[in-house]
């Protein structure tokens, strides 16, 4: 067979054959070790592929962003399948895959940074900040490792804001800040911060930055929801007392008091100049908006700050009164006990103690019941002891086994024999070990070890096909 005639190939014939062929590893080495030793080339091949700008004029970004981004979700479909292993149709996206491309983005921003193009960085930020919300969906996310990525590029942001840029660059943000900020789609994806939080950096005079960003957040004020409202309001409180505008900041708290955080502010500055006959007011108008709104905390709150004030004011009654109150809602009860038995005087305790034992629902908090049980002890009520027990359970009264002992040892003994009885009759082997575990401590009341023995002798007859009980049985040492 003939051997055609070898065509001359042409030196960048020769070059592309011969870097098609060439490991990318080899010929990282070759520059870094010709870079090295030739100065001239050194310096030519940062000029050609360095990201620090070329000259101070914006150049157009190293690639399309938001594109990328979109395609990071896009081919990242989750596929399904049939039965037979024949592809049906893409859905949703893989949030791993889309979270590792992200972060790519991410570290080529922190790249252009360490160079100095931090035009690039403030780009690449602002894609993902935009383009993230129109595709993530939680529903494909749980783990929110996309949130992550968006909030990592709000934190860039921030960082370059914090590092001093030039007031072009502060401006250009501020801008892009405005024409975004009022869309909706940004309130539920940031997991640790938001978009609001670059307002700060925008107040400098450089910027014209205090009347825009008061504009702003009126417009958020104006378009949000009640959650959303709130933070905006207090915003524009903190950014008004900032910069000594007192008295727009006393007509914004005004206007929007009915915000338990907004009152609060009044509050403050109210009991810092001991105003205390308005901080009650204050207090009293907060109680009866939160009991409109079943706002059961809130309230608890506002009558917790209504008693430092009384207290304040040497006011033993209203203390009283209002200690009361928070006892009956369940508010730090053991604390709202002790307070009651220091401040009630001593011809009235009985009654007092009969009032605490009536509110002390046995239905509430376990907490509750627990007090109760040792309001009992404290005072030595034992039968009423022996029957919050009997109500409770039998884990309750093991609980207070002890203090009963000395009086109701019998009873006791049979409330156990009944409860290993029933749990006996149950072929489970937790059960088992329950009835292992009773029988030994039934085995330390009076005339226990007979009573134990005659029952270990009577399961291990009535129930010897049951292997895992009879080894339960086996730890019951007579």
């Amino acid at each position: 067979m003939a051997i055609k005639a070898k065509r001359e190939m042409s030196k960048d014939d020769i070059l592309n054959d011969i870097l098609a062929h060439t490991a990318k590893s080899k010929l990282d080495q070759f520059i870094r070790e010709y870079a090295h030793d030739n100065e001239n080339f050194q310096a030519f091949f940062m000029e050609k592929f360095s990201p620090k700008p070329k000259s101070n004029s914006r150049m157009k970004p190293q690639e399309d962003y938001m594109k990328t981004i979109q395609k990071a979700f896009i081919n990242s479909g989750i596929k399904s399948y049939s039965r037979y292993g024949n592809r049906i149709e893409d859905f949703g996206f893989d949030a791993c895959a889309v979270s590792e491309k992200l972060e790519h983005l991410l570290e080529k921003a922190h790249y252009n940074i360490r160079h100095d193009n931090r035009e690039e960085a403030i780009c690449i930020a602002q894609k993902l900040i935009e383009t993230i919300p129109d595709y993530w969906d939680e529903g494909f996310d749980y783990e929110c490792l996309v949130p992550e990525v968006y909030d990592k590029a709000i934190d860039l942001l921030e960082e370059m804001l914090n590092e001093k840029l030039s007031n072009d660059q502060v401006e250009s943000i501020f801008s892009w800040y405005e024409k975004v900020i009022g869309d909706k789609k940004h309130e539920y994806v940031g997991q640790n911060t938001s978009l609001e939080v670059l307002e700060k950096y925008f107040v400098s005079d450089a910027v014209g930055g205090f009347d825009r960003v008061l504009r702003i957040i009126d417009r958020r004020i104006a378009n949000a929801g009640d959650y959303e409202q709130e933070r905006a309001v207090l915003d524009k409180i903190y950014l008004l007392v900032e910069n000594d505008r007192e008295e727009d900041a006393d007509q914004t708290i005004g206007e929007f008091l009915f915000y338990p955080e907004v009152r609060k502010i009044k509050l403050k500055r109210m009991l810092a100049e001991n105003r205390y006959d308005q901080a009650i007011e204050l207090l009293q108008e907060g109680i009866v908006i939160a009991r409109k709104k079943k706002e059961t905390g809130i309230e608890s709150e506002w009558l917790q700050q209504l008693l430092f004030v009384y207290k304040q004011l040497n006011n033993s009654k209203k203390v009283l009164e209002i200690t009361k109150k928070l006892f009956v809602q369940g508010t730090e009860q053991r604390t709202c006990y002790k307070s009651l038995k220091k401040i009630t005087p001593k011809a009235e305790w009985h009654e007092m103690l009969s009032w605490i034992l009536q509110n002390l629902s046995e239905k509430g908090f376990y907490s509750s019941i627990e007090l109760k049980a040792d309001i009992f002890i404290e005072h030595q009520m034992w039968d009423d002891l022996w029957q919050l027990c009997l109500r409770r359970g039998i884990e309750f009264l093991r609980q207070y086994e002890k203090h009963l002992l000395p009086r109701y040892e019998k009873e006791i003994l049979s409330v156990y024999l009944k409860y290993v009885q029933q749990q006996a009759s149950i072929t489970d082997k937790k059960a088992y070990i329950i009835v292992a575990n009773m029988l030994n401590r039934m085995k330390s009341f009076d005339g226990g070890p007979a009573l134990v023995g005659q029952l270990v002798n009577q399961y291990r007859h009535i129930y010897k096909r049951r292997i895992y009980m009879m080894k339960e049985l086996d730890s019951v040492k007579l």
